[in-house]
C-alpha cells in the first residue's frame, strides 16, 4: 500500500491504524512525505514498525506519487491518500481478486464518502467525473484500487499537474496502451477528508480547474487523437467555466477561464509527438528515497 501525505500526522495515524486493524496485513506499506520538515510524520510512521518512511520530492502530489511508486517492490500496488480509512477485509479481498485478474488490468473499488458509496465515473466532455458507467470503466477510485506495478513502466503520473484529475489522466494513458479497468464493488474503503478553510478550498479549486483543462486537452490530443473534439473543447470549456463563475459568484475564477486553457495548450502542443508522460524506469527508488 502506497500512501502520500503532507503535514497531516494525525490524519495519517488514523489511516495507518486502520491498516494495522485489518484482518490481513499487506506485504509492504510505504509512506511518502511531502511535509515541510517531516519530523512529526516520521514519528507517526515509527509507531508502526512495518511502515517504510520516505521523504517526498515536495514538487506536488503527482511527483510524490511517482516517488513512492518507484520505491515499491510488490507486483501489485494500491494507492492511498492519508485521509483514507482501509476496511478490515480489504487486503484479503484484494489478494483474492489479484489471483484471478487478467494481465494488463487495473481494479477500482468503492469509496464511502460521507456515508455514500462512490464508484468512479467516466470523464464527461468537459472533463469532470461523470456518473458510474453501465459498460466500460475508464477511471479508478483513489483510495480503493489495485495497479499491476508493471503498468508504471509504461505510464506515470504527469508532474505538470500539481493537484487534481491526475488519476483520470493516468487511466486515459493506460487505456490507450491497451489496459482495461475492472470494477470490484466488494473492495470498499472510506475517505474522510478533513475540514478545510475557505482559503485552502479556493486554492484547491484553482488547481483542480487548471488540471481539468490540461488533462482534457491532453486526452483529446494525445490519447484519443480526436482533433474535432479538441477544437470544440477549446471553445466550449472556457465559456462554460466563465458562465459558471458568473452564476455562482466566483468572480475570482473569471480571468482564469481563458488563462488556464492557454496554459494547457502551451504545455501540450509542443509535446504532441513526445512520449508522455515519461515512464518510470526500472522501478528503482529515487535518489534520497531511502527507508528510515
Amino acid at each position: 500500500m502506497l500512501i502520500c501525505t503532507v503535514d497531516r500526522p494525525d490524519i495519517l495515524r488514523r489511516c495507518l491504524a486502520s491498516i494495522a486493524d485489518g484482518d490481513v496485513q499487506p506485504d509492504e506499506v510505504l509512506v511518502s512525505d511531502d511535509s515541510r520538515d517531516g519530523a512529526e510524520v516520521a514519528a507517526v510512521c515509527g509507531a508502526f514498525p512495518w511502515v517504510r518512511y520516505l521523504r517526498g520530492p515536495r514538487r506536488g502530489l503527482c511527483a510524490n506519487r511517482n516517488a513512492v511508486i518507484r520505491a515499491a517492490t510488490g507486483d501489485f500496488v494500491s494507492l492511498l491518500d492519508d485521509d483514507a480509512v482501509v476496511s478490515a477485509d480489504f487486503i484479503a479481498r484484494a489478494r483474492a481478486v489479484i489471483a484471478t485478474l487478467p494481465s494488463r488490468t487495473l481494479v477500482t473499488g468503492t469509496v464511502i464518502e460521507t456515508d455514500h458509496p462512490v464508484i468512479a465515473g467516466n470523464a464527461t466532455f468537459l472533463g469532470f467525473f461523470g456518473k458510474p458507467p453501465n459498460g466500460r470503466h475508464e477511471n479508478i477510485n483513489l483510495n480503493c484500487n489495485l495497479f499491476p506495478r508493471a503498468a508504471f513502466a509504461e505510464a506515470s503520473f504527469d508532474e505538470t499537474i500539481f493537484y487534481g484529475y491526475e488519476d483520470m489522466d493516468l487511466c486515459a494513458r493506460l487505456l490507450s496502451l491497451g489496459y482495461t479497468i475492472r470494477l470490484e464493488p466488494a473492495l470498499v474503503n472510506t475517505h474522510l477528508p478533513p475540514t478545510r478553510n475557505a482559503a485552502v478550498d479556493r486554492q484547491r479549486f484553482r488547481m483542480r480547474e487548471r488540471a481539468r483543462f490540461y488533462t482534457s486537452v491532453k486526452r483529446y490530443l494525445l490519447w484519443e487523437r480526436k482533433p474535432a473534439k479538441l477544437l470544440a473543447y477549446i471553445v466550449v470549456a472556457p465559456a462554460h467555466r466563465a458562465l459558471h463563475a458568473i452564476k455562482t459568484g466566483k468572480w475570482f475564477d473569471l480571468p482564469h477561464a481563458v488563462a488556464d486553457m492557454a496554459f494547457a495548450l502551451r504545455a501540450i502542443v509542443p509535446q504532441r509527438d513526445a512520449r508522455l508522460p515519461a515512464a518510470i524506469q526500472q522501478y528503482e527508488p529515487a535518489a534520497g528515497c531511502k527507508g528510515h
